[in-house]
């Protein structure tokens, strides 16, 4: 269980909802400035100017997801599996990757490659805004290859 805040919340949702307002930040910042995820600067975003104002604007919800990590992804995450991963939704599959990033900034390495299942259904890196529920499988599955 998380800790309460002052105002009745937990510091777990008030970090994924700062998570999720700088990666609306980070969003309309890509459009002006492309910047590497290895790159220092990355994630160096504004914090949370009015969590009250962001709130009111965004209808964002928590939900816990399992997050499988797959051949080198292993190697980089250091974990084989995440059973409880506090994710904002609505989110994008890039949002996710990020937050994923943020986690395990070594999966950096994987970043030109990298595929998400969701719900064992691969999910290209991008917009597309993922439909998750409470509990569900999100794997990170690297590029793979052999014979």
């Amino acid at each position: 269980m998380f800790a309460p805040t002052p105002a009745g919340g937990s510091i777990a949702a008030l970090c994924c909802l700062q998570t999720a307002h700088e990666a609306e930040e980070e969003v309309a910042e890509r459009k002006r400035v492309p910047v590497s995820c290895c790159s220092p600067t990355a994630g160096n975003l504004p914090h949370m100017l009015d969590l009250c104002t962001f709130l009111h604007d965004c209808a964002v919800f928590l939900l816990q997801v399992c997050v499988l990590y797959f051949a080198k992804s292993v190697e980089l995450a250091g974990v084989k599996e995440e059973k409880t991963v506090a994710v904002p939704t609505p989110i994008s599959s890039h949002d996710l990757w990020k937050l994923l990033l943020q986690r395990h900034p070594r999966l950096c390495e994987l970043q030109d490659g990298v595929v998400l299942a969701v719900r064992q259904e691969y999910v290209p890196i991008g917009d597309q805004v993922l439909t998750l529920g409470d509990g569900d499988e999100v794997a990170v599955v690297p590029p793979l290859s052999g014979g």
